[in-house]
């Protein structure tokens, strides 16, 4: 009896045993089945996919003629130009446009060795006409980055220019600021002149004896004497002043001293004059005297006199001897 009850356990695991095996065997199967399922599924996408571009072919007939190939290749010339335009008037990504051209170039070249009457080239040519659209849609992009960055130069070049005009503007208005402002200093400074009022020019005779009388001729005339007023002004600077007269005979010839003096006049120009004296104005009414003593006989006739401080003339007078 206990015999039996062994035999019949060691069929039992027998049994057990040999379910296991298949179970194990029916899992490998079945992955083995999943896995072929996967790739058969996979290829019959692809066959439906090519399929549809077969399809797409027959439909639109486009690849079907030498026509259509001609074309193809004409609108892949006409983008090549356009990117060889881009390059040219871009220069902001010049190794991604030449790559892009490169690819142009590799499509004319597939285009040029396919046979447009071929079926079997039937796909290929479909296949190049969508990479061309690919490369068609890149350089719309490149076009538009251009765009905006072209509409961004004008906006700066704009922004430059109303820049520089104000700049314009305002170095304008200090010229102007600067012209008035010497304008005013001119009128200061000429504000500033000294004035000489009360003018009497008189011919003086010099006797033997030392003594001095105004004379009317000519052959009796030793010194020039002009006397006048320096007239109050509180703009000019009080101090020493130069002030000299020139007398000028009927010649139009100027009466020198036996020291020459040359001075400069408000114009800049050099000018001869008779006689020197320095006297300290301070700011207020002075009369003043200045002596030019003759180193050479005058002739007849009407002299001027002119009377100078700082290059201006401050009064004049005029005489006359026979």
């Amino acid at each position: 009896m206990s015999e039996l009850n062994s035999n019949k356990k060691n069929y039992s695991t027998l049994i057990i045993l040999v379910l296991i095996i298949s179970l194990g065997y029916t899992g490998y199967l079945i992955s083995n089945l999943n896995k072929e399922n996967h790739q058969i599924s996979k290829e019959l996408s692809n066959l439906l996919l090519e399929n549809n571009e077969m399809n797409q072919i027959l439909i639109n007939q486009e690849g079907l003629s030498s026509s259509k190939k001609e074309n193809l290749k004409e609108n892949l010339k006409l983008m090549l130009f356009s990117y060889d335009s881009l390059e040219k008037s871009n220069t902001m990504a010049v190794d991604s446009i030449n790559q892009q051209r490169e690819k142009i170039v590799k499509l004319l070249s597939k285009v040029d060795q396919l046979n447009s009457k071929s079926k079997k080239d039937w796909r290929k040519i479909f296949s190049l006409k969508k990479e061309a659209e690919t490369l068609r849609g890149i350089m719309k992009g490149y076009i538009h980055t251009i765009d905006s960055l072209n509409t961004l130069n004008i906006n700066l070049s704009n922004s430059l220019t109303e820049k520089t005009n104000t700049l314009t503007k305002v170095s304008k208005q200090n010229k102007e600021i600067k012209k008035k402002n010497n304008d005013l200093e001119k009128k200061v400074a000429l504000g500033a002149v000294l004035q000489a009022g009360n003018i009497t020019v008189s011919a003086i005779r010099i006797r033997n004896s030392g003594s001095q009388s105004e004379t009317t001729r000519a052959s009796k005339t030793n010194m020039v004497k002009a006397c006048f007023s320096l007239i109050e002004n509180k703009l000019s600077l009080s101090g020493d002043k130069n002030i000299y007269i020139r007398v000028i005979d009927p010649s139009q010839k100027t009466l020198q001293s036996s020291e020459p003096i040359t001075i400069q006049s408000d114009s800049g120009n050099n000018i001869e004059v008779s006689s020197k004296r320095v006297v300290n104005y301070q700011n207020e009414n002075m009369d003043v005297c200045i002596y030019h003593e003759l180193i050479a006989e005058v002739q007849s006739g009407s002299f001027s006199v002119e009377i100078y401080n700082d290059g201006y003339i401050i009064g004049t007078s005029s005489f006359a001897l026979r």
